[in-house]
């Protein structure tokens, strides 16, 4: 999995966690790709305070995810659900297909 994936499915699972102005400033760079120094001038703080927090914040999501297992739990739920779709189109179960597609929309949300 790409690092951005990671970052945007762990920011999606623990970013509650983490205080307000971490959860402000991860959401600017990882999701509207601000640069430190804009989201410093922004909060009026250092490129390295804003590199700390997106460090801490990153520490905290390893951790949730290390005890957790969320994001890892996940993929696998997906993937196995891929491998289940390309079985159910080989053997034409059309009904089959219809079920797992509204399971994938059920997850989806």
């Amino acid at each position: 999995m790409d690092n951005v994936l990671r970052n945007t499915l762990l920011y999606d699972f623990y970013g509650e966690l983490l205080t307000e102005r971490q959860k402000n400033i991860y959401h600017m760079y990882f999701c509207e790709d601000m640069s430190l120094a804009e989201i410093g001038d922004r909060y009026d703080i250092s490129r390295q305070a804003v590199n700390f927090s997106l460090k801490q914040a990153q520490k905290n999501f390893d951790t949730m995810e290390d005890a957790l297992k969320l994001v890892e739990r996940h993929i696998c739920s997906l993937e196995s659900i891929s491998k289940l779709r390309l079985i159910l189109e080989r053997e034409g179960c059309a009904e089959g297909i219809v079920i797992l597609t509204e399971l994938e929309d059920l997850i989806a949300r």
